[in-house]
């Protein structure tokens, strides 16, 4: 095998290299994509499972998770109080 032949099998073996980690990278980075899909879909129905807990049970003052409860009924009074702290700024 002369030096050309060898230059042009390491060329070739070279870029079938290069051609199978681009391939592999783009299918890692599809798979990657979908496994971020699941898990927003997945965060986003935990939201709606607590949210509709939470609308259940919130007046419960003994219930499992009732300082929880507590705790975002209190959040909602003080971004309430905080609204309107914004729409008066500037009306002194």
């Amino acid at each position: 095998m002369n030096l050309f032949d060898k230059v042009e099998k390491t060329f070739n073996e070279t870029g079938q290299g290069i051609s199978r980690k681009a391939k592999e990278l783009v299918e890692v980075t599809r798979l990657k994509n979908m496994l971020h899909t699941c898990e927003e879909v997945m965060d986003q129905k935990y939201r709606e499972i607590g949210r509709a807990y939470f609308e259940s049970h919130r007046d419960e003052e003994d219930g499992e998770y009732a300082e929880q409860c507590k705790a975002i009924l209190d959040a909602r009074k003080g971004a309430e109080a905080l609204r309107e702290q914004i729409k008066n700024v500037g009306k002194v």
